[in-house]
């Protein structure tokens, strides 16, 4: 499946003057996840200054059917022909200025930049993982810190079977990410943006030039009022219940609290969630609800309820877009210490960190604000606060605009 505005009227002739034209690119993994909010929302916001058409296909789509049609798109996720045949008519009918692109693995595949390098479009890349030097894209080897294939040598992947589990699926994609860097990747990209300082560094020492990649946090809009802060507030994780989120680690810091008279709430859903679920089944533990994605309606009375928002992840985190929706809720944040979160949050300002390793640590920090409202309460103002003054729209406007507001020479 291949979606673009451009569908419904297409452009035969070049715009004169004008706005500059962006062709956002896009390939969706198998499940809804953050970076797919992350990629549309900055696309409407782009909007306001530039002229946007989307590209995007969808993993699932490619790999579903019979075993002829997988075989086909494992041969297109190293070079899709089609996708090429595609972007050249778009291209065409669009005359675009740049592409912004978020993702092209599988689906899409390395055709993609080889493409762009060759009609001479500038590439901008949008960082959203680690996925350049880490086939599963969370430098995670089953459960464990791993770095081993970052610069570009993706045996260790083949050998561990760290993605999917499977040898042959971390073999195939390793040799899709190898087949990209060696098309002089890092180099041939005209500007990279990382949404954190942590994650720029990571992609430093991975090999991208530093003076090529921009710093631009992502942002967050909330035209609601902040409700009320509760006096015996209810603990909070929403997110997609996968291993590199921790929160097998979160429910063994609540097992030494399962009795203070609160509730931990697990919204959102994933691979990892009937192994939770045996966990809480196995180690009897008290006042744990697992809800799976819900409503707008049913997380707006989910919020009212609730003193602070847990983030356990076990990987390093490129950011973290569930700080800054607890910030619009005026709710504190208890997070590890990893990745982009300590640049994010202050600690004893408008949260708390905590140690990975430590779910002593863990379990303290969250009895610390649910037993104390009065701090979580101004925790979270302090949090709202900071989200108005430096992870609004026009803070992110401002950071990105320069980037697509020189025109590339012709």
């Amino acid at each position: 499946m291949v979606t673009n505005n451009l569908d419904k009227k297409l452009i035969t002739s070049p715009p004169r003057g004008g706005r500059p034209r962006i062709l956002q690119i896009f390939s969706q993994y198998r499940e809804y996840g953050g970076e797919e909010g992350s990629v549309y929302r900055i696309g409407d916001a782009l909007h306001r200054d530039f002229e946007v058409s989307f590209f995007k296909t969808s993993s699932a789509d490619a790999f579903s059917g019979g075993i002829l049609h997988k075989g086909i798109s494992t041969l297109k996720a190293y070079y899709n022909w089609s996708i090429v045949k595609q972007l050249k008519c778009y291209q065409e009918a669009g005359h675009y200025e740049y592409w912004l692109i978020h993702n092209v693995f599988p689906a899409m595949s390395p055709a993609v930049y080889e493409l762009a390098f060759k009609l001479g479009i500038p590439v901008v890349h949008y960082l959203h993982n680690y996925r350049l030097g880490c086939v599963n894209g969370f430098f995670l080897n089953h459960g464990k810190a791993c770095q081993r294939c970052m610069h570009g040598n993706f045996l260790p992947a083949l050998q561990t079977a760290c993605w999917h589990e499977s040898h042959v699926q971390s073999g195939i994609m390793g040799a899709i990410t190898s087949r990209a860097r060696g098309m002089d990747l890092f180099q041939r990209t005209d500007h990279w943006i990382a949404i954190s300082e942590a994650q720029k560094a990571e992609h430093v020492l991975m090999g991208i030039p530093e003076e090529r990649i921009t710093v631009i946090p992502h942002f967050l809009e909330s035209a609601e009022e902040l409700p009320p802060y509760p006096k015996e507030g209810d603990a909070l994780y929403v997110g997609r219940l996968s291993s590199e989120k921790g929160v097998d680690r979160l429910l063994l810091a609540w097992e030494k609290i399962q009795h203070c008279g609160r509730t931990l709430w697990i919204v959102g859903d994933g691979p990892e969630r009937a192994a939770l679920e045996e966990i809480v089944r196995n180690r009897k533990l008290q006042n744990v609800c697992f809800t799976g994605f819900l409503e707008h309606q049913q997380m707006a009375q989910i919020w009212r309820n609730v003193a602070c928002t847990i983030i356990p992840s076990v990987w390093k985190e490129p950011f973290g877009m569930v700080v800054l929706e607890a910030w619009a809720k005026g709710r504190p944040v208890v997070a590890h210490r990893i990745g982009a979160l300590p640049e994010i949050i202050t600690h004893d300002y408008d949260g708390l960190l905590t140690s990975s390793d430590s779910t002593e640590q863990l379990s303290a920090a969250l009895l610390k604000i649910l037993l104390n409202p009065g701090l979580g309460e101004a925790m979270g103002k302090a949090g709202w606060k900071k989200l108005k003054t430096r992870y609004s729209k026009d803070c992110w406007m401002e950071s990105i605009r320069p980037i697509f507001s020189s025109r590339p020479k012709s």
